[in-house]
């Protein structure tokens, strides 16, 4: 696993994290069709009405090596407001029961998208991502948006311009590292 990270920064003494954000959007016409069947048996669920412990839940254990912590920095309450606001959906991906990832819609924007790292590396990103694309556009949404950073996977960038998603703009970032913030939770590297 550890080349996985190999693009991720060490951390720094000053617990700055420097980042690279990549702002990109997809309409119907620009879609590619990426992914296989998964070699697995892969079923994806919508989650009604997920709470905040259970979303908390699917963030760890998709996010944290990739060192995803913002929606861990607010109340309960606020994170049961946005999952249930109309419109937003959580989609959960599993294999005989076990996460397999998930991703999230709202607002015409691909909100978050991972996997747990027991599945990466085994395409089933491209065709998770097909999965997210199709019920976007079965909302009606006239385009996606989404984000990425330096942070994700090595490969996102190049996964989401497969599919068709165009790059808008690019932005820097200096983020609170939470490997330094916490370390007792993003270990380095990870294991």
């Amino acid at each position: 696993m550890p080349d996985l990270f190999a693009h991720q920064p060490a951390p720094r003494p000053d617990g700055k994290l420097d980042i690279t954000v990549t702002h990109l959007v997809l309409t119907p016409s620009d879609w590619t069709r990426l992914g296989q069947p998964p070699d697995i048996a892969v079923t994806i669920t919508h989650e009604a009405r997920p709470t905040a412990a259970f979303y908390r839940t699917l963030y760890r254990d998709v996010g944290l090596p990739w060192l995803w912590y913002e929606r861990s920095l607010i109340s309960d309450q606020t994170l049961h407001d946005l999952l249930n606001r109309p419109g937003h959906e959580l989609h959960v991906a599993r294999h005989d029961g076990k996460l397999v990832g998930y991703f999230e819609l709202g607002d015409e924007e691909l909100v978050f998208f991972g996997l747990t790292l027991a599945y990466v590396g085994r395409r089933i990103g491209p065709w998770l991502l097909d999965r997210a694309v199709e019920r976007a556009f079965a909302l009606g949404w006239p385009r996606i948006l989404l984000n990425t950073n330096t942070l994700d996977h090595a490969k996102a960038l190049q996964t989401y311009r497969k599919a068709g998603f165009q790059i808008v703009r690019r932005e820097e970032k200096t983020l609170q590292d939470p490997r330094v913030r916490w370390p007792m939770v993003y270990r380095w590297p990870p294991a």
